[in-house]
């Protein structure tokens, strides 16, 4: 998920900004946000606070209309609780651009607002940011898993993994694929959890769901589940239900 959130007291600004952004994001095909905030800053920073480990852009103006309140003190904030955060300090004040350094922000750009090539400009960064994320990605997805199997060993892509189960009165874990192919074989399910990557979650003691295929949640008063691609219903934990809508919103 990419958020883009644009701080700009001028409205028309920030409107023309958020065009340029959904523009370029649909695009792309990107799953994403795009927040206008021209008053009432601190807003962004309860914001960063609540959406980390997400792909979080923020395009700040440097000077804003409010007391004590800054692109830049702004940024310094974000930065304590989202180390990973993308700033984009546009400004209409170029005599101002070196003060992003005293910051210590580690701004992706500083653009000012009366450039021909604005847009030009913002595209580029954006580019950079989903280039790099692409390879964060790569570098915390592993691609495979072995598996000793009862009938053989089998080298199977994490994608294409919906869930893994265990079952009442049997002592094997089930990799059920989504082929529909089904691999019994002996493990634990502790162990089993630390091969795999992010996207793998352990709702309940006896399934490890592939969160990316997860097709629709369910809970009441009695119990809490998530229905899977192929239409099994995984049970989780009242106590693992909060982690894992924390876990699927990363």
């Amino acid at each position: 998920m990419f958020n883009f959130v644009i701080c700009e007291d001028n409205f028309n600004t920030a409107v023309i900004l958020k065009n340029m952004v959904t523009e370029y994001a649909n695009e792309k095909n990107l799953d994403y946000t795009v927040k206008l905030c021209h008053s009432n800053f601190e807003q962004v920073v309860e914001f960063a606070k609540s959406n980390i480990g997400h792909v979080n852009v923020y395009f700040l103006d440097i000077v804003l209309n409010e007391k004590n309140s800054t692109g830049l003190t702004l940024a310094k904030q974000i930065r304590k609780f989202d180390v990973m955060a993308y700033f984009i300090i546009i400004t209409s004040h170029p005599e101002l651009s070196l003060k992003v350094f005293n910051y210590k922000i580690k701004a992706l750009d500083c653009i000012f607002k009366q450039e021909e090539d604005l847009e030009k400009r913002i595209r580029e960064c954006l580019d950079t940011i989903i280039s790099e994320s692409a390879q964060i990605n790569g570098l915390t997805l592993r691609k495979q898993i072995t598996i000793k199997g009862i009938n053989g060993v089998h080298t199977v892509s994490l994608g294409d993994i919906l869930y893994f189960e265990t079952r009442p009165g049997c002592r094997l874990i089930y990799c059920v694929l989504t082929d529909r192919t089904c691999i019994a074989f002996r493990h634990t399910m502790r162990e089993l959890i630390k091969e795999l990557d992010s996207r793998f979650f352990q709702c309940h003691r006896s399934f490890i769901i592939n969160t990316r295929f997860i097709k629709r949640f369910f809970r009441n008063k009695q119990s809490c589940s998530v229905i899977m691609e192929d239409g099994k219903i995984c049970d989780v934990a009242r106590s693992k239900w909060k982690e894992l809508m924390s876990h699927v919103s990363l």
